[in-house]
């Protein structure tokens, strides 16, 4: 999600993809790629703001399921001393039926 310049046009995209009844695992940071970045606009947003806005939307979540603070590694070597990680969290959501 982090990706996108308009994060709304990524949650309508995976809205229009998803049946109804379609499930939608979210797993990853939000480091908003293009924040702070001269010359480029875009939307960032916190956790509970995007969380909020796929609610919005229609996206109904399994709170059950969300998971905070997800270590992952980036292009990692795990014989190697340097290692890049990301504090991320997971969601699952429904497109209702």
């Amino acid at each position: 999600m982090d990706t996108a310049r308009n994060v709304l046009a990524y949650l309508e995209t995976i809205w229009n993809a998803l049946n109804p009844g379609g499930v939608w695992i979210n797993l990853g940071p939000l480091l908003w790629h293009f924040d702070n970045v001269a010359g480029e606009s875009s939307i960032e947003l916190t956790r509970d703001e995007f969380l909020k806005l796929a609610v919005k939307m229609g996206f109904a979540f399994d709170e059950k399921k969300h998971k905070d603070d997800i270590v992952l590694t980036y292009t990692a070597d795990s014989k190697s001393m340097l290692q890049y990680t990301y504090h991320a969290f997971m969601c699952v959501a429904r497109k209702p039926e």
